[in-house]
């Protein structure tokens, strides 16, 4: 990268990743941690968070490697939630996508407590499960975000019932208070040949995610749903979605990505979004103060959340 580039970014607001996907969302995201940090680096970003779908395997990997370079780590988790973890009907289950960051030490050991329940209580259909009941007892010291649009509140939206979207968006701000931001994302495919459904659904649900947000004094940020490093790497992420998903390559049914899910610059999220939600973002870096114990990680019991344990340590530690 040029130095002239590197300067730009030295004067631009400094933008913060909240929605990232690393290779431990599983046949799902294709970003290493490594190549995430060095991108963060390169783009003058003082923190990134870490999301990944269900788990928090890959959070003492991307925490060193963060803390190394010298950049702020956000831990951080996409759950599942449902109404009812303990529902094995799957005609009537109806998941959802929640967004959930530690800001400080009681949110890391609350979230490690609702990923690892997500495991032993809230396992179906390969995914772990919360439910609204796990989150109101274990939300402190946690920032939630709505998510993209499988979350609850734009579902609803696309649904039509923008009455169910307001009534779960007081829910969550009842909770969460000035810790709960709704969360936008527009994701404009650059290739003609990708599909537009998804960035016409965002435009729908951000209109009115917005609306509610400044009726009911919810912050909004935006994010990026990355899932891969660079740009370039949308093929080969398109081949592992092939492989989570059964079908071939050539299949024109199989799921596709927009080509946009990559970890994007700061100008380039500037060019999606006005600089006004690209500045809010920038309160989350220095919310974030927990620091991992190495003690933490002796020992060799390994708990759903992918933490290295002692038996001895495991009840007092979750």
């Amino acid at each position: 990268m040029s130095n002239d580039r590197l300067k730009l970014y030295a004067t631009m607001p400094q933008f913060v990743h909240l929605h990232v996907h690393t290779q431990y969302s599983i046949l799902d995201g294709a970003a290493s941690i490594s190549s995430l940090v060095k991108r963060a680096g390169e783009y003058g970003m003082p923190a990134v968070a870490i999301t990944d779908h269900g788990n928090m395997y890959g959070a003492k990997e991307f925490y060193d490697a963060m803390t190394k370079a010298g950049l702020k780590p956000i831990l951080g988790c996409e759950t599942y939630i449902v109404a009812d973890r303990a529902n094995r009907n799957k005609k009537e289950e109806r998941r959802y996508h929640l967004v959930l960051l530690a800001k400080n030490e009681q949110g890391y050991h609350n979230l490690i407590k609702l990923v690892s329940l997500g495991f032993t209580e809230g396992m179906f259909d390969g995914r772990a499960r919360i439910d609204h009941k796990l989150l109101a007892e274990y939300h402190e010291g946690i920032i939630c975000c709505s998510a993209c649009i499988a979350g609850e509140v734009p579902r609803a939206i696309l649904n039509g019932d923008v009455e169910e979207a307001e009534k779960r968006l007081l829910w969550y701000k009842g909770l969460f208070g000035e810790d709960f931001y709704i969360e936008l994302q527009r994701h404009n495919p650059k290739d003609p040949t990708r599909p537009r459904d998804v960035i016409e659904k965002q435009n729908i649900a951000n209109k009115v995610l917005v609306e509610l947000a400044r009726k009911h004094g919810v912050k909004y940020i935006c994010s990026n749903d990355v899932h891969f490093t660079d740009a370039d790497d949308a093929n080969a992420h398109d081949h592992l979605i092939c492989l989570n998903t059964g079908k071939d390559y050539d299949d024109p049914n199989r799921m596709r990505y927009t080509g946009e899910e990559y970890f994007k610059s700061p100008d380039e999220m500037a060019e999606l979004f006005d600089y006004t939600y690209v500045i809010d973002l920038h309160r989350y870096a220095p919310v974030y103060d927990a620091e991992f114990k190495r003690r933490y990680y002796l020992g060799g019991h390994m708990n759903p959340a992918g933490y290295i344990l002692t038996a001895r340590m495991m009840e007092s530690y979750i």
